[in-house]
């Protein structure tokens, strides 16, 4: 770009702005002359800025506006042109082809914005990428992570030190290539570009603060006028329901206006609440401050008793503000367009004396609002952290001032997300800059000495940290906790070669961090409470979130140590020097000697029941850690002990171990409950200890601990020292059982035995835990490979199981070798179905390694691992234990540790217990001790015999003690056969210990096991002796299956499965002599009844030889009868019980009709448990029910009297049968508990709600009732004679009689008729030659049934159950300019029938989606459900009161005229199922209405058959009409096979089982006639072919008026005639097939709805795994399956079907169509168009289906990224939630989007889901990956469809794995949805699951 000069300036005068306020002149002047400041532009910015910004008040509520657009035309783009010259647009465009924008993408991610992280490149977690450079680098083919971003961070693509390798995507790689020099970029645009940068800068520095000084100087010396307003800002301490009852209540606000601006406070972080004088305002300002909130329950922070943040500005002020936030927003993405520019900036916030350097930017963050802190942040991110350089000089200067940061961090209120503490994520993690800062900025040692002085420094009491309990204090130490983030960052990475300035500024940061191990050492210690329970629960939380957050850093510093031998010493030194000025538990304690098995060991007298001791060591621990690094380096305790002891430290191995043995003494006591009285907080701190986040710098340093001591000290000094802790020297003494003896067992006495079995696990774990590096020689991958071998023998676990049972590493490559070492141990087996996950198994052979005390096990873990590992054992044929594995090799110095399986305290212990196992009268003995002694002599002797250790001699030490003779003693132990006769215990005591007594037995293979191996190491020491016990350790260790008879000698000791085996032998023979000896006495005693009652004996013989001679007599000679001389029914039967030939059929209507077969009607009721019978005259039964509304198959059209219902109601029930009368009692009772219920997790949304209940049997949801009935046939049998041609109505009489009950129906009220005619007045106005027995016998008219008075009562409350339900689906349209719900009478009768119709359309959609068909056995709840309300419906059309009767006339009048007389909606607009039943239900008592004693109730006559005829022929005129030959042939064509025939092609149908000819042979056969008549009413109504004609023919408008009017003149003879030839047999063929496919879902509706009204059940021709057949479905309804028949012209058929297809309606649509096609539209196009005028109705609906999803959930989160918030543009959403049922994205739990429901304000999802769903919803939240289902004001999460490679779903994006869609888990979703299944979900997931209070209706 050229430079300007003045004569540029002078040709181009400022448009329209003659007044010289357009600054863009003078500003040029000025440069030029060199006398522009920066002042200039900051005058006119604050003089420009009042003119954008716009304010109202309007009824108390202030509605404020900035125009950005217009000030970003008039000040912006001003500033840019004068910045780049006259042309700025083409400037910017060559500066973006220049390209370098940057090599680094910075991107600044919102709120939820989804982020990926690769797992094998990225140097830790926190290197992320945006979904822009993810889709274009080498990372998305790698096993990445995705995670939904918390807002404030950036991307890393570029940055070198965040990746491994693939540091770039393609874009940023383009980018490297291009030169840091620019063409546009001069230094004079630099000049300028200075000047507007450092005004922008010091604008946004003076007016940005919450209380600005700034605002003084816009009054101008105004303070009258109302120029002020009141500002709320926001803070993370008060609720949204605060601040909105504050506003209220003080500012007089109005809800909905409250609820808008707390919004906008959220969201923008502060909003302006009045504008008007100064007076005022300030008023306002402190009642709003004086306002005392109450405190809530779930507010932590230290403000929740504080005011709300209020300030008074000027006007100008505010509007100043507001342009200074579009200034930092435009100016960061102006920063991002070249680097030049960020140089420029960043050199400009170096200047240390300007107000907006960068000291002081970072200082003054605390006095902003969120949305001024976010645009600062960006501005930083954009300005200093795309180069290097700068990044470097940003994290100086932070380093800096980081104490200062973090304290008004600590004591601001806002989130840490906008806080600028939170930019040390993005400095901190950088290795280098890290690295820098430690060794030059010293910055590890401040973060350290901040956190001690501002965190933990005031808790300390008595040199030990003690947290007060107390919310304030813990929200400040949570806060607080961040440094401790800050560290783990700058430690993540450990740099592979330590410069003495990093080493000098690790030790100083280390000098700093052992003043916080001191004082944590021993913090929250406790003391065993005697006496009475503690008075209150102690705090602990805040020590272990100390400790977690505090434990990786550990980890770290130590591993820092490891890699640098200097480092390490001087660390150790430092270490060791802490830990002997720390005096907890080991200063001045008396010391006194101990004596065991000879040894004496001088032993520290501390007594853990009645002193403190504490579960936080930290100190300990970390020297534990530091010692395991000793070794690598060559170092030992011995040398760096002379080092240390010249210091005058000195650190003996006692005092090493002293802290963490009373710790191990004091959960040992807890395990034997003498802690009890120390409440639930100790046993939390426990489980805390043991728990995966928590151990490894917990119980495992604690083992490391005592295994140094194990090494370091002698061995029997070391038992002596864990006897004496434990208090088992007395218990080690031979004389233990004498002295027992004498006194009484006591509480005492059993913690004792507890003590002891603690003791011997903790030396279980010391000598078998050592696979650990440092103990021994094994690696981390090692460590790891044993904890998931471990976790896989307690059960199989999923991938999310075994992630969550595994410790976190410091790495981020912690994944993949954990994913590395689980494929080397398991294997893993997919899931099977939706429902199951995948699973991992452990390889076979590594069940060896199994270790039953793996020190990591609970107690559940344990037993349940080891009961499967006997399980498995057992299975495979080996001895039946639990052995020790093999362990792996020590280290030098740990090596001394072997030698405490052979020293004597050890050997004395162990055959100490072995004698007293074998002393029937011991007492102090239990089977867990001698387990773990075998235990503990399977690893002496395995060390032994692995020969790792020259040193060790066990065998012979052994041989002195006798080890290898007791345990054969043992084997052969006859201690459970004894026990009960030789024991002299007391009765309790005898009780007690009975259960372990006897499981001595399970461990009888334990000790073959050991005898074994102890031989296998006798064989080896001595081989002269191996060859005398070859044979018995042989036989020994045999498997089980060696039977007890092979034993070479009787003192050979058996296996537990061989003994098992003779046990059950025996136990078999004794149980045959039983059972013969009670068989003997049976027979006798049958015997001496036979004598005592001889003489009936006698005849019954003598009748019994009569009849059957004597072959029944038996070889025994008693008379008996046998099960096979019962006679079989259906032999009795004969050929009567054979099925029906399949030439009878079986049909429910018609004249060949098949009787009803009566079935059982008895029940039990579940409440009361009488039987009972349903009977019209007995109590009515009902059945719990389910009314819901829905709008899931969107099948019924407007059926209310209220207009513009969109919704029907749907039916559902369990099928269980109860009295009325028990139900009510039951009904009342749940409803006075559901009012009491407090509203908790639900909010009632309308106020005639049904009260929901449970069904008492099954636990259905119900909220209503619906009676159980007699089937109908036995109201209304058919008459004699019915099924006769001569006895019954012809169809067309059916025709003329509905037409004039129409008309007559019609004229009632009027003045020509005011009562209903009777059926003789029908029949003589209908003109028809037939008598009034005829009509009697074909309507089947009987006496009105007489029914039980309660009958009715149910079925009001049924209506008023389905009013309520309709009332609150109208409640939502309240406000669209129609009637207030609760003043609309529903017209419930015709609600009824449509409710009916709806709930069998439904069912039969989901029978057809889960491809059921009809002869397949239903559900009861199903059967039961349609067969009730069918039976229900009809019954009560014959009991329907004046006033329902007045309405239905008026209805059915319209339905007979829109059937009969072609008025209203034409056939392509009719539901014919619902036209059924309407039919059905609301006519034939009309008939008979004249007589009051008279009705007809729908069950199967004549009249029912025509009905379902005529909607039958209408379906098929539709069909016809609708029938598309160009199109349906393509469809064939695309579908089939290359080397089909073409008759095949047209072969599709199933009308019968055995080969039949196909449709065009069927069509060839047909006679021509009825041929010629279907082609003529094809060509003559079928809309596509109509429309084809005119387009071949070109017929003007007017000729096609003229052919219609010929055609409806004349029947269209001529003109269909000549037609008629040109339709092929092949399109006929085509057509018949189409229609009868169209009629699929009618039939199946059909035979639905009249099986339960006929209760004729379906015949066993139909089909139970295959679709329904259209033939079967035809002949069970009693139509003629050939489709011919239908169009014969002399049939009353083809007359009907021709008067429908005459509709004007139809002839107007067609003409439309032919219309649009003459004006070249698209057949489409017209067809939406016509749609507005009528409403097409397909035969065969589609099949509802929820909408389609993204098959990677990758795609899906990135489609929402930048949708924003509907009702703020600058705001992104937060909570983007897709309606599953329609797609539509919402704004999901969010205050800004809630729109009125009624008189409430809910939530956007709440207020869709009552329009999409009719009040039930399914959302996706898309950013948590949550399934919602959302009912009436309460809702439940559900398992989304996506999931990982392992089978599992990952809500809140927990894992990051890669989620993909799984249709099977998306079906059951949507099947629960098609099956109405919802709302039960809802309930059943409450009702089971302690959730928490969710507040549904805000979402």
């Amino acid at each position: 770009m050229d430079r300007y000069d003045m004569d540029d300036v002078v040709v181009a005068p400022p448009p329209e702005h003659d007044d010289g306020s357009y600054p863009l002149k003078e500003w040029r002047l000025k440069h030029q002359a060199g006398t522009l400041t920066r002042n200039d532009l900051i005058d006119y910015f604050k003089k420009a800025s009042p003119k954008y910004f716009e304010y109202q008040n309007d009824m108390e509520t202030v509605k404020c506006m900035f125009k950005e657009s217009l000030a970003k035309e008039e000040i912006i783009d001003v500033m840019v042109e004068f910045m780049l010259g006259d042309n700025p647009v083409s400037a910017l465009e060559k500066l973006q082809l220049e390209g370098n924008t940057a090599t680094v993408c910075g991107k600044v991610f919102k709120n939820g914005e989804p982020t990926y992280s690769c797992r094998e490149c990225g140097v830790d977690p926190t290197c992320v990428l945006c979904v822009n450079c993810f889709k274009r680098s080498a990372h998305r083919f790698h096993k990445y992570k995705m995670s939904s971003s918390g807002g404030g961070g950036c991307c890393d693509c570029g940055d070198d030190e965040a990746w491994k390798r693939d540091q770039y995507c393609e874009l940023h790689l383009a980018n490297r290539k291009n030169p840091l020099e620019s063409k546009i970029i001069t230094n004079a645009v630099l000049e300028r570009a200075e000047v507007c940068f450092s005004a922008i800068l010091s604008f946004c520095v003076n007016y940005l603060q919450i209380e600005p000084n700034a605002s003084l100087q816009c009054l101008d010396g105004e303070l009258d006028g109302q120029n002020f307003c009141t500002v709320l800002y926001n803070d993370e301490s008060h609720t949204f329901d605060q601040v909105i009852q504050t506003l209220t209540k003080i500012a007089k606000c109005r809800h909905k206006d409250a609820m808008e601006i707390v919004a906008a406070i959220d969201r923008e972080g502060r909003a302006v609440v009045k504008c008007d004088t100064f007076s005022k305002c300030n008023q306002l300002k402190e009642a709003i401050e004086n306002q005392t909130i109450t405190p809530s329950g779930l507010l932590t922070n230290a403000r929740h008793s504080q005011s709300l943040r209020t300030s008074v500005l000027n006007i100008n002020s505010v509007a100043c503000q507001q342009f200074a936030l579009q200034l930092l927003s435009w100016f960061q993405e102006f920063l991002v367009r070249h680097y030049l520019f960020r140089k420029r900036f960043a050199q400009l916030v170096q200047q240390k004396n300007e107000s907006f350097c960068i000291r002081l930017i970072l200082e003054y963050d605390v006095k902003l609002w969120k949305t001024a802190r976010t645009c600062w942040h960006r501005l930083l991110i954009s300005g200093m952290l795309m180069e290097y350089e700068n990044k470097m000089v940003l994290a100086q200067e932070f380093s800096r001032r980081y104490a200062t940061i973090v304290e008004d961090f600590i004591s601001d209120d806002h989130d840490h997300s906008f806080s600028i503490v939170s930019l040390s994520v993005q400095l901190f993690t950088v290795p280098s800059i890290a690295h820098h800062l430690i060794a030059q900025e010293s910055i590890l040692y401040k973060l350290l000495h901040t956190f001690y002085h501002v965190a933990i420094e005031k808790f300390i009491h008595n040199r030990r940290l003690h947290f007060s309990k107390n919310i304030a204090s813990m929200a400040f130490f949570k806060r607080a906790n961040y440094i401790l983030y800050d560290l783990r960052y700058l430690l993540s990475l450990k740099p592979e070669v330590l410069s003495n300035k990093l080493r000098n500024g690790f030790l100083e940061g280390c000098k700093a961090l052992m003043p916080v191990l001191n004082v944590m050492q021993g913090m929250e210690s406790i003391t065993r409470q005697m006496g009475q329970h503690m008075d209150y629960e102690p705090e602990w939380e805040c020590a272990f979130n100390l400790h977690i957050k505090l434990a990786s850093t550990i980890s770290q510093v130590i591993e820092w140590a490891a890699s640098d031998v200097t480092l390490l010493r001087k660390l150790y030194k430092k270490t060791v020097q802490a830990l002997v000025s720390n005096n907890f538990i080991v200063g001045s304690e008396k010391v006194e000697p101990k004596s065991v098995a000879g040894h004496v060991a001088d032993c520290l007298i501390y007594d853990v029941s009645s002193r403190p001791v504490s579960i936080h060591l930290p100190l300990s621990r970390f020297y534990a850690g530091i010692y395991l690094h000793l070794g690598a380096h060559d170092m030992t305790y011995d040398s760096l002990q002379a080092e240390t002891e010249a210091l005058n430290i000195k650190l003996t191995p006692r005092e090493i171990i002293e802290p963490v043995l009373c710790t191990q003494a004091m959960i040992a006591q807890v395990a034997a409950g003498m802690w009890r009285r120390n409440g639930y907080s100790l046993l939390h701190q426990l489980y805390f200890y043991r728990n995966v986040r928590c151990r490894v710098e917990m119980l495992d340093r604690d083992i490391v601990c005592l295994q140094i001591g194990a090494s370091l000290m002698e061995s029997n000094a070391f038992l002596i020292h864990m006897l004496n802790k434990f208090n088992m020297i007395a218990w080690a003494q031979p004389n233990y059982e004498a002295e027992l003896a004498q006194s009484t067992v006591d509480d005492e006495f059993m913690r004792q035995l507890s003590m002891t079995d603690e003791f011997l696990e903790l030396l279980i774990v010391i000598i078998g835990e050592r696979w650990i590096p440092g103990v021994s020689l094994v690696t981390e991958e090692d460590r790891l490979r044993k904890e998931i071998i471990q976790l896989l023998c307690t059960k199989s676990h999923s991938h999310s199981e075994l992630s969550r049972a595994l410790p976190d590493g410091n790495g981020g490559s912690n994944d993949s070798i954990i994913e590395d070492v689980i494929n080397t141990v398991a294997v893993f087996k997919k899931p099977v179905g939706a429902e199951s996950k995948g699973v991992y198994e452990l390889k076979e052979h590594l069940y060896d390694d199994f270790n039953v005390y793996f020190y990591h096990y609970t107690k559940e873990d344990k037993s349940k691992a080891e009961e499967l590992q006997r399980e498995r054992r057992k299975s495979k044929k080996e001895l039946v234990c639990c052995p020790p594995p093999m362990l792996p090799q020590l280290t030098p110095a740990f090596k001394s540790m072997a030698n405490i399986l052979q020293c004597n305290v050890f050997l004395s212990i162990t055959t100490m217990v072995m004698d007293r196992a074998l002393d029937a009268r011991s007492r102090s003995f239990t089977e867990s001790h001698l387990q773990k002694v075998l235990h503990l002599l399977g690893f002496a002797i395995q060390e032994e015999l692995s020969e790792y250790y020259p040193f060790l001699s066990f065998y012979e030490r052994s041989q002195n003690y006798g080890v290898l003779d007791k345990l054969e003693e043992l084997a052969r132990c006859p201690r459970v056969s004894s026990t009960a006769s030789t024991r002299p215990l007391p009765a309790a005591v005898v009780l007690m210990f009975m259960p372990q007594t006897f499981q001595l037995e399970a461990h009888r293979d334990f000790v073959l096991w050991t005898i074994k191996r102890f031989k296998d190491l006798q064989a080896r020491q001595a081989p002269s002796v191996s060859a005398s016990s070859t044979a018995a350790s042989t036989s020994a260790g045999t498997s089980a299956g060696t039977s007890a008879e092979t034993q070479q000698s009787d003192d050979q000791p058996l296996t537990s499965e061989q003994q098992a085996r003779l046990e059950k032998e025996a136990r078999s023979r004794m149980a045959a002599e039983r059972r013969a000896k009670i068989m003997a006495q049976m027979q006798n005693a049958q015997k001496s009844f036979m004598k005592s009652n001889a003489e009936m004996f006698a005849s019954t013989n003598e009748e019994d030889a009569a009849t059957s001679g004597s072959g029944m007599q038996k070889p025994g000679g008693e008379s008996a009868m046998e099960w096979e001389d019962i006679p079989d029914p259906l032999e009795e039967l004969g050929a009567a019980a054979l099925p029906v030939e399949s030439s009878k059929t079986i049909a429910c209507l018609g004249a060949q009709r098949s009787l009803y077969e009566a079935g059982d009607n008895r029940f039990k009721c579940i409440l009361c448990f009488e039987d009972c019978c349903v009977s019209s005259s007995g109590p009515p039964l009902v059945s719990s029910a389910f009314l819901q509304t829905s709008r899931v198959i969107n099948a019924t059209p407007v059926t209310c009297s209220v207009g513009g219902l969109k919704s029907a109601l749907h039916v559902s029930c369990c099928g269980h049968v109860m009295h009325y009368n028990c139900w009510k009692e039951y009904y009342s009772s749940e409803e006075t508990k559901e009012l009491r219920r407090p509203q908790r997790n639900r909010v009632s949304l309308t106020q005639a709600q049904n009260v929901e209940f449970h069904c008492p049997y099954c636990r259905t949801l119900s909220n209503t009732v619906l009676p159980v009935s007699e089937a109908l046939a036995k109201f209304s049998p058919p008459a004699a004679g019915a099924g006769v041609a001569d006895s019954v109505l012809p169809l067309d009489c059916y025709v003329e009689i509905m037409r004039t009950l129409a008309s007559e129906l019609a004229n009632i009220g009027s003045a020509s008729r005011s009562s209903y005619p009777s059926c003789s007045d029908i029949l003589r106005k209908s003109n028809i030659i037939g008598d009034l027995l005829q009509f009697e016998r074909s309507a089947q008219i009987v006496d009105k049934p007489t029914l039980h008075a309660n009958w009715t009562e149910v079925m009001a409350s049924f209506h008023k159950a389905m009013r309520n339900a309709m009332q609150s689906q109208l409640q939502g349209q309240a406000g669209k300019d129609s009637p207030n719900p609760a003043d609309v009478e529903l017209d419930t009768v015709s609600l009824l029938w449509s409710t009916c119709s709806y709930t069998l359309q439904s069912l039969e959609t989901y029978l057809y989606a889960i491809q059921k068909p009809l002869k397949a056995e239903l559900p009861m709840r199903d059967q039961s459900c349609a067969s009730n309300l069918v039976r229900a419906c009809a019954l009560y059309s014959s009991w329907l009161t004046v006033p329902q009767l007045r309405s239905q006339s008026k209805q059915a009048a319209q339905l007979l005229d829109t059937f009969f007389n072609q008025k209203g909606r034409s056939v392509l607009e009719w539901d014919c199922i619902y036209m059924l039943v309407q039919l059905n239900f609301m006519v034939p008592n009309l008939l008979v209405c004249g007589d009051a004693k008279k009705a007809i109730i729908p069950s199967g006559s004549m009249f029912d058959f025509y009905t379902l005829q005529t909607c039958f022929l209408a379906s098929i005129t539709k069909a016809v009409i609708c029938f598309d030959y160009e199109k349906e042939l393509a469809k064939h064509n695309a579908n089939a096979e290359a080397d089909a025939e073409a008759e095949d092609l047209l072969q599709q149908s199933t009308s019968t089982a055995t080969p039949a000819p196909t449709m065009q042979q069927y069509v060839e056969q047909l006679p021509a006639k009825i041929k010629h008549n279907l082609a003529i009413f094809y060509m003559k109504n079928n809309m596509a072919e109509r429309v084809r004609q005119f387009e071949r023919h070109g017929r003007q408008r007017e000729e096609y008026e003229e052919m219609e009017l010929e055609m409806s003149e004349d029947g269209g003879a001529t003109t269909a005639t000549a037609l008629a030839g040109d339709c092929t047999v092949k399109q006929l063929a085509m057509l018949l097939e189409y229609v009868m496919r169209q009629q699929s879902s009618f039939l199946r509706c059909a035979c639905l709805f009249y099986r339960c009204m006929t209760d004729v059940d379906f015949p066993d021709t139909f089909p139970t795994d295959q679709p329904d057949r259209f033939d079967l479905m035809c002949q069970y309804l009693g139509l003629s399956p050939q489709l011919g028949v239908y169009f014969d012209m002399e049939s009353v058929y083809a007359t009907m079907m021709q008067s429908f297809a005459s509709h004007t309606y139809i002839r107007t649509e067609l003409f439309e169509r032919c219309l649009s096609k003459r004006q070249g539209h698209s057949t489409s196009s017209s067809a939406s168009a016509s749609s507005e005028a009528i409403a097409l109705v397909p035969c065969q609906r589609p099949l509802p289906r929820l909408v389609t999803l993204y098959e990677d959930y990758s795609d899906l989160i990135n489609s929402v990224s930048d949708i924003f918030c509907p009702n703020n543009e600058r705001e992104e959403m937060k909570t983007p939630t897709m309606c599953l049922i329609c797609g539509t994205i919402l704004c999901g739990h969010s205050y800004c989007c809630q729109p009125e429901l009624g008189k409430m304000n809910v939530g956007a999802c709440t207020h869709h889901a009552h329009d999409c769903g009719a009040e039930v919803g399914i959302f996706l939240r898309i950013r948590d990956c949550q399934v919602v289902y959302l009912g009436r004001g309460k809702g439940c999460f559900v398992q989304p469809p996506y999931l990982d490679e392992y089978g599992e779903t990952d809500q809140g994006l927990r894992r990051g794995n890669p989620l993909r869609l799984c249709k099977a888990a998306y079906d059951r979703i949507f099947l629960q949805w098609l099956g109405h299944n919802l709302h039960e979900e809802i309930a059943r997931l409450n009702e089971n699951a302690s959730v928490a209070v969710t507040q549904w209706h805000h979402m």
